[in-house]
């Protein structure tokens, strides 16, 4: 949390308090022991956070990442509950490391990758990490965040936080834990990135210690962590040296002349660290070097003032201290108050101002159950002005959603583009100043003060100071919230504890100080410590000193106010208190408010004529009743210039003594002449200023009308965006209902791959799928068995492999195929005697185009032998035979038929061997036109295949020019699934001439008969 005074939130450190979280340090991150040197085995541990683009990124980086790194590195992602994370396989291949998925108490070694597993939180504890189930209804979730802010805690300086691509702002909170717990930040160049949301956000912090594109990431890391751990091995004492020589010393005094703040009374090892990292940011090994740097760049002084000014803060941060808070302290305020009793907090310490708003809340819970309204006003002060206009704005990034419950986001913010706002109502009740504890005047009736681990990080002296001018701020019975590792020290006793866990405690008296005597600046003890003697000599000393120059102040000098151009008090010097006055009403700082009314009048006339003339001036026996009853003081006005701003100020010094140096010429008071030249003044500046009104009034006015113009438009671009976002919102469920379809579609198309996938796998047909370069796609196991191919093939051309069948047309048959989109079928034979049927086909899409090439194996070895078989039993019989198929194309003859068409000729063989369509054969015109018989053959034949008939016999003769001959001819249907005829040609010749030889006996007998 930003603080108020020198320091929005410095470097944690462990001798802040015994009972401090991790050696003193807020509650929400620490680190290890500043003194107590690392494990032997330790590490630095690199927590990388990646969402939309960052597996490019994550890649690139581990390309670059050497295996023997001496690094952990743990990469939380976006990822799905429900869907199963690849990472692990994709990461392993850019990187020598071991890959592993994170899982439950695992130890976290060196030089190894862990991966967050979907549906986990993942964090760390004492270098081990712990998985936690993903609430799926608990809204948004940051695991970047979670992750880091744990390692933050649980490493300190030794954490590492990398912020990769990504959209929105996951991971920016937990850079900052690291940052203030010591560690390292660095982000990936939003240019180098996919989406940059995640980059640029956690840049806007201001933080980051390096910005790199992936590549070039793991050498400034590594770099790093060599000299973190050679920072944290034991080192010798650091010697005390003279002030002029001190080279801590010289850097404190560089930022106090470049920025005005003082760090001399912060702890030591709080500067340390935070000086040894920007040095090594610099390149520089030694403190004299870097002390030479700022003298010569105050650049890097202001990095250095930024680097101590870290604030980690959140909103209800512990939320059992803002818990007891609304249950006790906050009724007790409003409880019989009247709706015009100003309630009156401050926030010291606001940094970007979520403490302030979250007590703002819950002051508005609180009229809300009570059903009143009252007037409550919060001032949050913090010495850093970038930090006061973030706050002023009020805007925060959706983060905020793990500290603010959904009912509080809906009623006291406002969605505003990737962020919140928070609301008007709210807005209202805070008042955002800069302001220094140590320099400038503190509120006063103050009710409740809130001022959360800063004091920590103060030696005892300044605690001391800054607890009695919270003591004099509040109200008798005000409220103080401290840290929780905060204590009262030596005012314990005049104040009530409320809740000593959660730090709460009521003011028992008002401050016994006075105010001018709390504002005196603090002599700084040596900085150079010789253990805790030394330490403790420091503090007294320096006390002692605080003393003696206050006594000498009170005794010697009168009483002197600082006043700039507004007449605003910027110091007191010497004992005012019994001039100064705090009205009632709002805190204010104006001397002519604070001064008696008499004094007040002469001091604003010899105030502004002092500005005039840049004069000295001096008046004598100012008639004033004060407490003591003096009854004259004398008034001197001297002004003078700053030489480097140019801002002008004045020293008003009011003495009781009636005799002032004879160097300053004075005069006596007239109180009418005075008040004349008064009335005068007031009247001139009275007319310039209501001519400067009119001219405002007509600027405003013009202002309006454009205001006007601009808030139409606006109204009219509100209502274009609500139509706008209508129409999303409906495109939005219609890509819903589009993706529930394709998610349907996508498992119905896993079930349908892991049945192919069975399919192919269990089929003892060999199969190949190419694509259109002939490439292997996928293959079946079977079908190694007909070509020489291995899992390790695909991917490769079907023509760089070897094939175990005789096919030397192979590959021609493949591009016929592809070319002409008819399939190929061929009978080949294996080298090792088998038989495999081989049919190339093509590869059709849904759009009927050819994608490829399908090539299955069938082994019909058996199929082959039967036929074998069936031809030697065909072979072997007298009879011609020939068999057909249903369209009566000849498939099969035997050896008697191709005996008979090779004696009668190769015309005989073309036109009977297989292949012939036997009905053709038949239907040849000059057949038809010498026999009749042809003509009964084809018509037999016909009326078998059309199954009118089951048979078909004929003889007939087939006389050569050698012999006489006559077959009997005999077809008959084959009642299979194929269909098809057995035609058979028995030669009948012998029986034939027998019969004509009978027949020609016969006839002889019967003329002889018939002569006689």
């Amino acid at each position: 949390m930003p603080t108020d005074t020198p320091t929005t939130h410095p470097d944690p450190t462990p001798a802040a308090s015994p009972d401090a979280d991790a050696g003193g340090v807020p509650a929400e991150v620490g680190v290890p022991a500043e003194t107590g040197a690392p494990p032997e085995q330790a590490c630095c541990i690199v927590g990388i956070g990646a969402s939309a683009g960052g597996l490019e990124a994550l890649q690139r980086f581990f390309d670059a990442v050497p295996g023997d790194s001496d690094l952990a590195y743990v990469v939380v992602q976006h990822l799905s509950p429900v869907h199963k994370s690849l990472m692990v396989d994709l990461l392993a291949k850019h990187t020598a490391m071991d890959v592993v998925q994170a899982t439950d108490g695992v130890p976290v070694q060196r030089n190894t990758v862990y991966l967050l597993p979907p549906g986990k939180h993942l964090s760390i504890e004492d270098s081990r990490l712990r998985l936690t189930a993903k609430d799926a209804a608990g809204g948004m979730s940051l695991p970047i965040d979670i992750f880091l802010t744990a390692l933050a805690r649980d490493q300190g300086p030794f954490a590492i936080g990398l912020i990769l691509s990504g959209t929105g702002s996951d991971g920016t909170r937990g850079l900052m834990a690291i940052k203030s717990g010591g560690g390292f930040t660095a982000v990936q160049q939003p240019e180098t990135a996919q989406f940059d949301g995640m980059p640029r956000s956690a840049l806007a912090t201001g933080q980051i210690d390096a910005t790199l594109a992936p590549e070039d990431l793991p050498a400034r890391l590594i770099e790093h962590a060599r000299k973190t751990l050679a920072r944290s091995r034991p080192m010798p004492a650091r010697q005390r040296r003279e002030d002029g020589d001190d080279p801590l010393a010289q850097i404190i005094a560089v930022i106090r002349s470049v920025t005005g703040v003082d760090f001399s009374h912060y702890k030591l090892a709080t500067l340390l660290r935070r000086i040894e990292r920007r040095m090594q940011g610099a390149g520089l090994e030694s403190m004299d070097e870097y002390a030479a740097l700022l003298r010569r760049n105050s650049a890097e002084t202001v990095n250095l003032y930024k680097e101590m000014l870290i604030g980690v803060t959140r909103f209800f941060r512990d939320e059992a201290a803002f818990r007891v808070l609304a249950d006790r302290v906050i009724p007790s305020l409003l409880a019989n108050r009247s709706p015009t009793d100003m309630v009156r907090v401050w926030v010291c310490g606001c940094a970007s101002g979520e403490e302030a708003y979250s007590i703002a809340i819950l002051f508005a819970e609180a009229q809300e159950r009570l059903g009143r309204s009252f007037d409550v006003k919060i001032f949050a002060t913090d010495i850093d002005q970038d930090s006061i206009e973030i706050a002023s704005l009020g805007e925060y990034p959706r983060a905020i959603a793990e500290d603010v419950s959904p009912d509080r986001l809906s009623r006291f913010f406002t969605a505003r583009g990737d962020g919140y706002a928070v609301s008007r109502d709210i807005r209202r009740m805070v008042v955002f100043a800069a302001h220094n504890i140590m320099r400038d005047p503190p509120f006063t009736k103050i009710d409740l003060l809130s001022c959360r681990n800063l004091l920590i990080y103060m030696d005892q002296p300044l605690q001391r100071k800054v607890l009695s001018l919270f003591q004099y701020a509040l109200r008798q019975s005000g409220f103080l919230f401290l840290g929780t590792s905060e204590t009262l020290g030596d005012l314990q006793s005049d104040f009530h504890t409320v809740d000593s866990r959660n730090k709460l405690f009521q003011s028992l008296r008002a401050g016994s100080f006075r105010l001018s005597r709390l504002l005196v600046p603090t002599v700084a003890a040596p900085l150079a410590r010789h253990g805790e003697d030394a330490a403790s000599h420091g503090m007294e000393e320096g006390a002692v000193i605080d003393e003696a120059i206050g006594a000498l102040m009170k005794t010697y000098v009168p009483p002197c106010l600082l006043v700039d151009e507004q007449m605003t008090i910027m110091h007191v010097f010497g004992d005012a208190s019994s001039l100064l006055k705090v009205p009632a009403g709002e805190a204010t700082l104006n001397v002519l408010k604070l001064l008696p009314s008499s004094v007040a009048m002469v001091t604003g006339t010899a105030l502004n004529r002092a500005f005039r003339s840049g004069e000295e001036f001096a008046l004598s026996n100012i008639p004033v009743k004060d407490r003591e009853g003096v009854a004259a003081i004398s008034l001197r006005v001297q002004p003078y210039v700053a030489r480097k701003t140019g801002r002008r100020f004045a020293l008003v010094v009011l003495d009781r003594a009636n005799m002032l140096p004879l160097s300053v010429p004075d005069s006596d008071f007239d109180l009418n002449a005075d008040a004349a030249e008064r009335i005068r003044g007031l009247e001139q500046e009275l007319l310039s200023r209501g001519e400067n009104l009119q001219a405002t009034i007509e600027e405003l006015e013009t202002a309006n009308e454009e205001l006007q113009a601009t808030n139409e438009e606006l109204l009219a671009s509100n209502e274009e965006l609500q139509s706008t976002n209508e129409e999303l919102q409906s495109v939005n469920e219609e890509l819903y209902s589009v993706n529930a379809e394709y998610q349907a579609k996508v498992e119905e198309l896993t079930e349908i791959t892991n049945d192919l996938d069975n399919l192919l796998r269990s089929t003892e047909i060999g199969t190949v799928f190419l694509d259109g370069d002939f490439v292997i796609r996928r293959f079946t196991p079977a079908a190694a068995r007909f070509i020489n191919i291995i899992p390790r093939d695909l991917g490769r051309s079907i023509a760089h492999l070897s094939t175990n069948i005789d096919y030397p047309d192979f590959l021609a048959d493949i591009r016929k195929v592809f070319d002409g989109q008819e399939a190929v079928e061929r009978h080949v034979r294996v080298h090792d005697g088998r038989w495999v049927l081989t049919r190339i086909l093509p590869y059709l899409t849904d759009k009927s185009q050819i994608g490829g090439v399908v090539v299955t194996f069938v082994d019909v070895t058996e199929t082959k032998q039967a036929q074998e078989r069936l031809q030697k039993v065909l072979d072997s019989l007298p009879e011609h035979i020939a068999v057909t198929d249903r369209d009566g194309r000849i498939v099969m003859v035997n050896a008697a038929w191709r005996g008979f068409a090779q004696r009668n000729g190769a015309p005989a063989t073309e036109r009977c061997g297989v292949g012939t369509n036997y009905l053709d054969v038949c239907l040849n015109p000059d057949a038809a036109k010498k026999d009749a018989i042809a003509r009964a053959v084809h018509d037999g034949l016909r009326r078998i295949l059309n199954g009118e008939a089951d048979d078909f016999s004929i003889e007939y003769p087939c006389h050569s020019p050698n012999e006489q001959r006559w077959f009997l001819m005999h077809a008959t249907r084959l009642n299979d699934h194929d269909g098809g005829i057995v035609v058979s040609h028995i030669n009948i010749t012998n029986r034939k001439l027998m019969e004509l030889r009978f027949d020609g006996a016969g006839t002889g007998d019967r003329g002889d008969g018939g002569g006689e």
